[in-house]
């Protein structure tokens, strides 16, 4: 089953302030959380949960992408929402 993408107004700036190289890296890693939003190659941590549904972490060379998985009772049960992306340093 795949997924949308909807973004917060701090995701975006965040990835606006990212450089290109990583810029190419996150469009990856949204394409592989659109269709493997629980597991991938142990690179996908389960954080806590929300009201709005569960939080998880991605792991990609150079940052974390965070994101909230709704549960299936919300509205768009099939939305991820893209919450932060962080550059490690």
């Amino acid at each position: 089953m795949a997924y949308e993408t909807s973004t917060t107004s701090a995701f975006r700036n965040q990835y606006n302030k990212v450089d290109r190289r990583l810029r190419r890296i996150v469009d990856d890693a949204v394409e592989i959380i659109k269709e493997f939003p629980t597991d991938y190659q142990h690179k996908i941590t389960y954080i806590s949960k929300r009201k709005e549904g569960g939080l998880y972490r991605f792991r990609v060379p150079g940052c974390h992408i965070f994101y909230i998985l709704p549960e299936k009772e919300t509205e768009k049960p099939n939305t991820i929402i893209l919450t932060a992306v962080k550059p490690l340093r």
